[in-house]
């Protein structure tokens, strides 16, 4: 198993834990926004059934940042890789998990797998906290919303302010290249699809997501529970 790096990993720690919803939830520190983010950023809560398995599984939150309205979806040979612009995954090898945020890059001619880009952050950009409910069955990664811009010429280009998502639970290996294990949808890693909402990214919000059927993996460790997304912009505005 390759060596990871965790130049980027940041574990929060906080003076004060409240019990709410069946889970631990740690309070927004004074004057910042929506699940802890500070202006300009965008904090993922990613919750399973048990304690991550990361010896198995990877698991990832697909944004699609095109503005195109495309749910991410699991039948990705179907759908051409259709809505997958950025990817938050954590990662691991069983003892211990990193976090990275990776591009998908859709090939120049025709059909065909991504490729993706491992983005370079620095831990002011990006952060992963492995276990922030403390029973190891949530982590949370905060992200400078900035950093889902693709390279222009343009000095002034600013992100997408509409966009889409899924979550996956997906088996190890390369991340073109997906085994799907669960996700948002009824079906799991089968149809009905999960159909995303639209987050207004210029809009402050903080909104928990939960999968829209009764699909439940062989292993607990590999189920979704839920997905909280908190959005705090910097300059907020309409979409």
């Amino acid at each position: 198993m390759r060596k990871l790096s965790f130049g980027f990993v940041v574990v929060f720690v906080t003076a004060f834990i409240v019990v709410a919803c069946g889970r631990q939830v740690t309070p927004n520190p004074p004057g910042l926004g929506p699940g802890g983010a500070p202006p300009g950023y965008i904090a993922i809560h990613f919750d399973t059934a048990a304690t991550f398995n990361f010896s198995q599984y990877q698991y990832m939150i697909v944004f699609n940042t095109s503005g195109s309205g495309v749910t991410p979806s699991t039948q990705t040979l179907q759908t051409n890789w259709a809505g997958y612009s950025y990817a938050l995954v954590a990662y691991g090898n069983g003892a211990v998990s990193a976090g990275r945020i990776i591009q998908y890059v859709p090939p120049k001619v025709g059909h065909g797998p991504p490729g993706y880009l491992g983005l370079l952050t620095t831990p002011q950009q990006f952060s992963y906290n492995p276990n922030s409910n403390g029973t190891g069955t949530e982590f949370s990664m905060l992200a400078q919303r900035q950093i889902f811009v693709s390279p222009s010429p343009s000095p002034s280009a600013t992100p997408p302010s509409k966009w889409t998502f899924n979550a996956f639970t997906v088996g190890p290996g390369q991340l073109n290249a997906l085994t799907f294990v669960d996700s948002l949808g009824a079906g799991g890693y089968q149809p009905p699809e999960y159909v995303s909402p639209t987050l207004c990214m210029n809009q402050q919000f903080d909104n928990t997501y939960f999968p829209q059927g009764n699909y439940i993996p062989n292993d607990p460790g590999a189920q979704i529970i839920s997905i909280e997304i908190s959005n705090n912009p910097l300059h907020p505005g309409n979409c």
